[in-house]
């Protein structure tokens, strides 16, 4: 019996050998078993930088990743299929990681040490160095006209600001055989649920007759053909003893256009800032009227429009003094019958004001809160050229620096409206008249930087690269569009002796 008993005890005591052996193992490989020292990745969504479904090595400290700014700050080597990575990917560094950063979020998604880096394109080239330039934004993507010659050309961009279609319109007298003239301004509007185009002619060798004209076209930016080869075609007026361009602004509704230009000569006294109101169609709402009128020593032009949201009128003009380089800038409101609303409102300034009026809407205020006006100025003593934003305008808000160009150098800018916010931008430029001009054109040489300020930030120097943008002197303008949510975008133009392109920046807002 004890025999038994010692046979029995050697048996379990090998048993208990054995089964400690299998469970065992080297300190240099990976354990899958439940035990405290293996740490529980949890789900995909939980688990950080460095982990993975899949388990980890609890024997060996996994690697760092190669990148450690940004959102891969502090990332190891996930475990997969096995083995860590060799070389880290999205599965170690996280679900904010991405090789190359698209996302407008505030985070480094690519771990570079920049945060929301803005992207340079070339868009396309241009034919010409002069032109017309408007931009509007619709669900159908980016449109930009680029007025020149006989046409005005149509692009149809993406977010990206690549091309995805084009259009053109070509001028009355190419499409009728009509006198042949010259193509004064050319803008993209929104008329209710359809783009449209509004341009201008005058006589190629007078200043005279002023004819304006207003183009429906498609959601692809194309205008509507008629049966016998034409197109649609709004003919707004005809003045035969007018001169300058015309200035456009569409009713909130889309519904109505207000139309202003110059009127009068210093032959043909007086001198005054014509409106007009017509539909959708072109057809005559309010008569032409008077809006501005200036004394025997100024030059009244007309500078911007803008509806507000009760159906007034709100119309800037800029008066150039006759004796030199002084300038008033001058607003005010109108009825919908283009009848004056109180006073005017003006702004003394020693340089091309540019003004424009940008409305931020409702959540600015009411009607007469929301609108702001922006232009440039310069003063004594310094005579710097700036950028100023007067807000308040029904209640005696005054000029406030926005921005300052460097020592001569000149400011030529954009402005929008984004859900309330007043975004700038604008080239600053500057030209070494010592220096000759590149192939021996006059017109080039100029050369500027590209900024962008959006209300309440700094401003931030937008250009592609340290060389300063090469620019045409008749060329010199910005355009901007919201592209997607916390997306802008600023289309530009660069000419060279080679040749001229319409170049684009994306950024993120903050």
């Amino acid at each position: 019996m004890t025999r038994q008993w010692i046979q029995a005890g050697w048996g379990l005591l090998l048993l208990v050998m054995v089964a400690g052996c299998e469970s065992s193992g080297t300190k240099d490989e990976p354990r899958d078993d439940a035990g405290p020292a293996v740490e529980d990745a949890g789900s995909g969504e939980d688990a950080g930088p460095g982990t993975d479904d899949g388990g980890s090595d609890a024997g060996v400290e996994p690697l760092a990743c190669e990148k450690q700014q940004g959102v891969c700050a502090g990332a190891r080597r996930a475990w997969v299929d096995g083995a860590y990575e060799p070389e880290c990917t999205a599965r170690s560094y996280g679900a904010d990681y991405e090789a190359a950063e698209t996302r407008c979020d505030g985070l480094d998604n690519d771990c570079d040490g920049v945060t929301d880096p803005p992207s340079w394109s070339r868009v396309t080239s241009l034919e010409t160095a002069y032109g017309r330039f408007s931009s509007l934004k619709t669900d159908s993507g980016v449109f930009v006209s680029i007025g020149d010659g006989n046409r005005v050309l149509i692009l149809r961009l993406s977010s990206e600001l690549s091309i995805q279609g084009t259009a053109s319109v070509s001028m009355p007298w190419i499409r009728t055989g009509a006198t042949e003239g010259s193509l004064l301004t050319a803008k993209l509007l929104r008329m209710g649920d359809r783009l449209a185009l509004h341009y201008s002619t005058t006589s190629r060798s007078s200043d005279a007759p002023l004819r304006a004209y207003l183009v429906p076209l498609d959601n692809q930016g194309a205008p509507i053909p008629e049966p016998e080869e034409g197109l649609v075609e709004h003919l707004l007026f005809d003045r035969p003893l007018e001169r300058g361009g015309t200035q456009v602004a569409a009713s909130s509704m889309g519904d109505r256009l207000l139309v202003t230009w110059n009127s009068g000569t210093e032959r043909s006294p007086p001198r005054q800032v014509m409106g007009m109101v017509t539909d959708a169609q072109g057809q005559v709402v309010t008569a032409p009227k008077v809006l501005f009128s200036s004394a025997t020593d100024s030059v009244p032009y007309s500078s911007n429009a803008l509806w507000l949201r009760n159906g007034e009128v709100l119309a800037v003009i800029r008066d150039e003094k006759s004796h030199g380089f002084s300038f008033t800038v001058r607003l005010r409101r109108f009825d919908a019958n283009l009848d004056p609303v109180d006073g005017e409102r003006s702004f003394d300034t020693t340089n091309e004001p540019i003004p424009r009026l940008v409305d931020l809407g409702a959540t600015r205020g009411g009607p007469l809160e929301s609108p702001v006006l922006v232009m440039r100025a310069s003063s004594a003593p310094d005579w710097i050229n700036k950028l100023q934003v007067v807000q308040n305008l029904f209640n005696g808000g005054q000029p406030e620096t926005w921005a300052e160009a460097p020592t001569n150098e000149i400011l030529w800018y954009s402005a929008l409206a984004d859900e309330g916010v007043l975004r700038l931008g604008w080239l600053s430029v500057f030209k070494d008249h010592q220096a000759p001009p590149p192939g021996g054109d006059d017109w080039l040489g100029w050369n500027g930087r590209l900024w962008t300020l959006d209300e309440g930030q700094a401003a931030v120097d937008r250009s592609p690269d340290s060389e300063a943008l090469p620019l045409h002197r008749y060329a010199q303008w910005v355009l901007l569009e919201k592209l997607e949510p916390r997306r802008m975008g600023a289309l530009y133009m660069t000419t060279t002796p080679d040749g001229s392109s319409l170049d684009a920046v994306r950024y993120c807002t903050p």
